[in-house]
């Protein structure tokens, strides 16, 4: 039987001929990257990876050249470039995209005590790539709407009618909405998953463009749920401490499948003309600066010990606090496309 993930192959390959063409035309600046020094590809936003990056360069004396772009995007030009790769690391959003690039076999793997020290289901078992922060799919909820003891204690109370209406999450334009999906989908089937959210759409599912829209639009009082990762609910309290909003971690009792978790994940390409300072920058990542200022840059959880979770005093939970959803990222990464292929006419705003 196909592999979910062999569906993206060819859409793949096609945006891979358009990424060629605009390099031809002169319009994609690929020429001489790998002359400064080492290079970065990150599918995280410059302002959140910067400082760290900084700090690397700081500590130790090795030059970074940085670009950013969606993490398809950046996939797609590594593919382009495998015959002379001018990217020598790659940081993801989320496992899927390493994953297919492993598959592809254009990663190179590293292992070091600092990658062994991440637990199993939160790297690649050949040790090509490796997640570096958690991202925990939470509900959030307006306390001026619902009272604590009238609160979900699942995803899958949300299709009932006691909350018909009053329910927003990001469409599948977010990878974070598209793994949410996948990891319901790896632990229930893909039957129970497609009739999950035609049950969510029939109670009234509203779906807005993004997370920050989800967390935003529950902060102003016009859904009294959303469905999001935990860090929108710490970005919204640090851009408005006021907001009237509380943290859910759903599926916790007896029976329920735990709440599912992702990962910003970092892989070596193949090939990488600076190999000793990517594996460096990799152990950076993993030990505490490096990875307590991917934390604090946007409240993810620290998957390297000695590293504190930020927001512990709003109801944040730490890794090993919550039950998780028993689920692998590679698991995760095998549904993604075909959530995408059977929901994604679902989940559009």
């Amino acid at each position: 039987m196909e592999s979910p993930m062999d569906g993206i192959t060819r859409r793949t390959f096609v945006a891979a001929l358009c990424l060629v063409a605009l390099a031809v035309a002169g319009l994609t600046p690929t020429k001489a990257l790998a002359k400064k020094g080492l290079v970065v590809y990150s599918a995280r936003k410059e302002q959140l990876i910067r400082p760290t990056i900084q700090a690397f360069e700081k500590e130790t004396g090795i030059r970074v050249t940085l670009l950013t772009g969606k993490a398809g995007e950046l996939a797609r030009r590594i593919e382009i470039e495998r015959n002379n790769p001018q990217g020598d690391v790659f940081v993801g959003t989320a496992a899927g995209i390493s994953e297919l690039l492993r598959r592809k076999g254009l990663l190179s793997p590293h292992t070091s005590r600092h990658t062994r020290a991440i637990p199993d289901e939160f790297r690649a078992a050949d040790g090509t790539w490796v997640g570096v922060t958690g991202r925990v799919r939470v509900i959030i909820y307006n306390k001026d709407m619902v009272k604590d003891s009238d609160l979900p204690t699942s995803f899958f109370d949300l299709t009932v009618p006691r909350w018909k209406g009053k329910v927003a999450v990001a469409s599948m334009g977010e990878r974070t909405t598209v793994s949410w999906l996948a990891s319901i989908m790896a632990i229930k089937g893909e039957a129970f998953t497609v009739q999950y959210v035609r049950g969510l759409k029939a109670n009234g599912l509203k779906v807005l463009k993004n997370n920050t829209e989800v967390r935003r639009a529950v902060a102003r009082g016009e859904y009294p749920l959303g469905v999001t990762n935990h860090y929108y609910f710490m970005i919204q309290k640090h851009e408005d401490p006021t907001s009237p909003i509380g943290i859910l971690y759903p599926d916790q009792g007896d029976g329920q499948m735990g709440t599912p978790m992702a990962t910003i994940t970092v892989a070596i390409v193949r090939g990488a003309k600076h190999l000793k300072q990517a594996q460096r920058f990799i152990d950076f990542l993993l030990q505490p600066t490096g990875n307590r200022l991917l934390v604090e840059g946007k409240y993810e959880l620290p998957l390297a010990n000695g590293v504190k979770p930020v927001g512990l005093e709003h109801g944040v939970k730490g890794l090993g606090e919550f039950k998780r959803a028993p689920v692998t990222q590679v698991q995760m990464a095998d549904f993604e496309p075909l959530v995408e292929k059977r929901l994604g006419t679902f989940l559009i705003p």
